[in-house]
């Protein structure tokens, strides 16, 4: 599939999307259905309905990822948990602590405890001009070889950038992907081989190398594309895809997965894990001992 296939973004329309940038900023009277069926002067329902068909998943995916999105961004700021519960617009603590684990995987103090240290870790091997390959997916490898493959290839990735690929059931990932794929060291393309039979989104996220906390965890300002068209294994024969990076969509969903954690656990060989270098095969060794949290 090319570059230019209209399926790939939604059609501009400037009231959803004023909607959505408003949903995603925390603007009042824009964090729930409600406030934002009121502000467009339409009914719940057709909101919700027109939003759907826009967004090509359930508004309420994407208001419960902006508001993590902008808990992590207050972490960011250097300010306390509560206060992040506070602006992400979560009355309870534990229902917050809840919606933030499970987008990224760790509750919200761990996460301001370890940040800095997981962006340090996948600073450095952002810094290695070696090719590098980490897989991190939920599935054993060899349960489920596919008889063709999915090559898959970035373009207009900044020299020195570390590439995130993804392939998920959902165009909004919560927690983990089906299958990550981060590209470092100059690589900008993978087959996927193994894969569980199913129907799935790619998108690419871009970590420009040099930049600050934000732009690992809170990333807005990140390039990256979605493929809004979904690919289903069993292919019927060997396919490939062009994701081509592009500044941020008022469609697009808020990128909440901790990538530097699932990229420092795919280091480990944790959870299905390989480690690899480009034209040497797969390994599980890993590098261990990295003295990272955990």
């Amino acid at each position: 599939m090319s570059a230019e296939d209209p399926l790939r973004t939604p059609v501009p329309r400037q009231d959803v999307d004023r909607l959505l940038s408003a949903a995603r900023a925390g603007e009042p009277g824009a964090s729930s259905l409600e406030g934002l069926a009121a502000t467009a002067h339409l009914s719940r329902f057709h909101l919700s309905r027109l939003l759907k068909e826009h967004l090509g998943f359930p508004l309420r995916q994407f208001l419960a990822a902006a508001r993590v999105d902008r808990g992590i961004e207050v972490l960011l700021d250097g300010h306390d948990v509560t206060r992040s519960q506070v602006e992400s617009g979560h009355e309870s603590a534990s229902s917050y602590t809840h919606a933030f684990a499970r987008h990224t995987g760790m509750a919200p103090s761990r996460y301001r405890q370890h940040m800095r240290a997981l962006a340090s870790h996948l600073a450095r091997h952002m810094n290695d001009v070696r090719p590098l390959v980490v897989l991190n997916r939920d599935y054993v490898a060899d349960e489920h070889r596919q008889s063709h493959g999915l090559t898959i290839r970035v373009t207009g990735a900044q020299q020195g950038s570390a590439l995130f690929v993804a392939l998920n059931p959902t165009p909004i990932i919560v927690g983990r992907p089906t299958i990550g794929i981060a590209l470092l060291g100059g690589v900008e393309e993978y087959e996927v081989t193994s894969i569980p039979d199913g129907t799935y989104y790619a998108m690419v996220v871009e970590l420009p190398r040099g930049q600050g906390l934000r732009g690992f965890f809170q990333m807005d300002a990140n390039r990256r594309q979605l493929d809004r068209t979904p690919i289903t294994f069993p292919l019927a024969a060997p396919q490939s895809l062009v994701l081509e990076l592009r500044d941020l969509l008022p469609t697009d969903p808020p990128i909440t997965p901790n990538i530097p954690k699932l990229f420092l656990d795919g280091v480990r060989g944790r959870g299905g894990a390989q480690v690899s270098n480009p034209g040497q095969g797969d390994s599980n060794s890993g590098q261990s001992n990295t003295g990272e949290p955990g």
